[in-house]
């Protein structure tokens, strides 16, 4: 439900399913599409992640909601409010040489699900691992809701399995 929500926030403020589908994949992996989420499930640790993209630290989020009169930060609009305002405002994305593009050039693009999935990790998350393999798994992630939108899919993608040894890897 909250990927099909996200979905029609997004795609009613001008994404393409391209992007979204990206979006949730990546979204997926940070916070299994839960906009409460604490990173690493360590509740209240303000210098961790936390909402659908693990802004880090939390504050740099939920002080904004602060100034945004958003009074629950694990809303999924005030999260989604929050994309839109650093998509709005250019902030958090920063192009590479091989994604030389946009924040908003990003949200309307119909680029691969793939490519765009990689852009979203390596232009927008910029994790500590960027490796092929992470790269790879968020294409797949991306890939797999883009088939759920597309309605081609049943309503939860065939997520690859986490095993304990490498949940930490994709962020689990």
């Amino acid at each position: 439900l909250n990927a099909r929500y996200i979905f029609s926030y997004l795609n009613n403020a001008g994404w393409s399913i391209n992007a979204i589908s990206a979006l949730l994949g990546n979204l997926q992996a940070e916070s299994s599409i839960n906009p409460g989420r604490w990173q690493s499930d360590d509740v209240g640790n303000t210098s961790m992640g936390y909402g659908l993209v693990q802004w880090t630290p939390s504050t740099k989020y939920t002080d904004w909601c602060s100034d945004q009169d958003l009074t629950d930060p694990s809303e999924m609009d005030s999260n989604l409010k929050r994309i839109l305002y650093e998509l709005k405002n250019n902030i958090q994305w920063i192009a590479t040489n091989t994604y030389n593009f946009s924040f908003k050039e990003f949200s309307t693009s119909d680029k691969t699900v793939a490519e765009l999935s990689k852009a979203f990790l390596l232009c927008y998350e910029r994790p500590a691992d960027q490796s092929e393999s992470v790269q790879n798994y968020r294409a797949e992630l991306g890939e797999a809701w883009y088939s759920v939108l597309e309605g081609t899919a049943p309503d939860q993608p065939d997520i690859p399995s986490i095993t304990k040894r490498n949940r930490s890897k994709y962020n689990f």
